[in-house]
């Protein structure tokens, strides 16, 4: 079930500590059984994100459009920007109430967890606001304004220590002899620890001498961070990539041989449960505790298949 080659990105790291049930039902069951109809289902089911995930994708996006435009020398008035903004977030909802309907079809989910929705008025105001807001960030403004700039796309990759990382700037920047590698955050604001373990895993697409900035969001309010990560910091990064596969390794094997999820453990807390793509897939739709105390009772005696959720 473990790929031919490991993979390490933020999304199947957080997947994984949330819940090793559900990652390897995303990156291992869905992927063996993609040629299925309910395998390809499965796979729907893990792409749909509630609406205000979809609010901050979408603020993303249109930033990163607005700068390829502005490297090309066309700048975008409010109004543009705002039509452009409620497009494309417009694009997302009926994406994702497509998918809903269609995996509804397909039966495999039979406690549906998704609601279709409509796009929020207040959602797109807020949206265009925080766009506004990163592009008239002085720091940001600087970037646009001097050197030029190279968009990247969330599937480029690099190899290292025989692990394919995904884990992309969203823009590079070159100044003179100066590389500078952007990554913006519209979720949350990320600790300490984190920005530098992520700014070691940037520099990889760049040198030794490569500046990382961050824009994050908190509270509605952009801010920056600089990071040029150093030789400890990057082995200690490369260290934690290493950690994360074996563990990733450590959840494809507990299903053995016969596609048992019985060992698989389930997320730590109820509150991954509470928003989990596959909980109509899971004991735990019947009850966390009880989902629990049964894997437990279950660990020395056969499990259930995974063809009984799917």
């Amino acid at each position: 079930m473990f790929p031919q080659q490991p993979i390490w990105s933020n999304t199947r790291v957080d997947l994984l500590q949330r819940c090793p049930r559900a990652f390897v039902l995303r990156y291992g069951v869905a992927q063996l059984s993609q040629n299925h109809p309910k395998g390809q289902a499965l796979s729907e089911i893990f792409q749909i994100q509630t609406p205000w995930v979809l609010l901050h994708q979408t603020i993303r996006e249109t930033v990163l459009e607005y700068v390829e435009d502005y490297a090309n020398g066309t700048i975008w008035s409010t109004g543009l920007l705002s039509t452009k903004f409620k497009h494309g977030f417009t694009q997302l909802i009926r994406k994702r109430n497509q998918l809903i309907k269609r995996i509804m079809e397909t039966g495999l989910m039979s406690q549906p967890g998704f609601q279709c929705t409509q796009v929020e008025a207040h959602l797109v105001e807020m949206g265009t606001k925080l766009c506004i807001g990163l592009i008239d960030h002085p720091e940001f403004v600087r970037i646009l304004e001097v050197g030029t700039i190279k968009r990247l796309e969330p599937t480029d990759s690099i190899h290292q220590q025989n692990v394919r990382i995904y884990n992309a700037p969203d823009i590079m920047h070159f100044n003179n002899d100066q590389q500078f590698l952007i990554k913006i955050h519209p979720f949350q604001q990320r600790s300490k620890t984190e920005l530098e373990l992520q700014a070691s895993l940037l520099q990889l697409y760049g040198d030794e001498k490569t500046t990382i900035v961050f824009f994050h969001l908190n509270r509605r309010v952009w801010s920056c961070r600089k990071i040029v990560p150093n030789p400890t910091q990057k082995n200690q990064a490369m260290g934690i990539v290493d950690k994360d596969i074996k563990h990733m390794m450590n959840a494809f094997f507990s299903v053995g041989k016969h596609n048992d999820l019985s060992k698989v453990p389930l997320a730590d807390s109820y509150r991954s449960c509470m928003h989990c793509n596959v909980r109509s897939l899971c004991p735990t739709r019947d009850g966390y505790e009880r989902a629990k105390a049964e894997q437990r009772a279950l660990m020395c005696q056969k499990g259930t298949s995974v063809v009984e959720y799917i």
